[in-house]
């Protein structure tokens, strides 16, 4: 008859099998914690960036400038002036709106800068940055009173400003004059096509 210390495990200690148990969970537990804190510095790094991008996207709006030029023109933002699918206040001089001479364009909640004119004014964002709008149509008046910080939107034609064109609007060198003619173009718009957006 062989010895109880013979038998296999009979020397192992009660408590040895509840220790290896409590280690496994521990370990299990101390993985768990570590991939929360994982998710939790994704997450923070998530909403670090997120007013970065909402900032970049509110100076692009309050720019009226498109994210980019190869999608200017596909969706009409506010502020754009479409002409063969391309944003004519990007690049508001004679070389930049010459191309476009003869072409259908729309405005979108462009924003009025000034109504010098009975039968005309200037939109755009800054008096550097505008471009002038003649309305056509309008039996000596128009049918919407234009006035500045409206936003309007409209359909009209680039049209070449013939010499002398800017004296006969009656506009005056401190009213434009003179970027009107350097710019040699402008937007034939019937006045009943002009909508106030805002």
């Amino acid at each position: 008859m062989s010895s109880p210390s013979s038998k296999p495990g009979s020397s192992r200690p009660p408590w040895l099998v509840p220790l290896l148990i409590g280690v496994v969970v521990l370990i299990a537990l101390l993985l768990l914690l570590t991939q929360c804190g994982g998710d939790d510095d994704d997450d923070t790094s998530g909403s670090a960036t997120t007013p970065a991008v909402v900032q970049s996207a509110t100076a692009t709006a309050a720019a009226g400038a498109t994210p980019s030029a190869s999608g200017a023109g596909q969706t009409g933002e506010a502020g754009t002036v479409m002409a063969g699918g391309e944003d004519l206040m990007l690049n508001l001089t004679a070389a930049g709106l010459k191309p476009y001479d003869g072409q259908e364009a729309t405005g979108n909640a462009v924003e009025v800068q000034s109504v010098p004119a009975d039968e005309g004014f200037w939109i755009g964002s800054s008096e550097t940055d505008r471009l002038w709008i003649q309305l056509t149509d309008t039996g000596g008046e128009s049918d919407y009173k234009v006035k500045a910080g409206d936003q309007v939107g409209f359909t009209g034609t680039v049209t070449s400003a013939a010499d002398g064109f800017a004296a006969k609007t009656g506009l005056t060198a401190a009213e434009g004059a003179d970027q009107l003619t350097q710019q040699g173009h402008y937007l034939s718009v019937k006045a009943s096509s002009v909508k106030l957006s805002r």
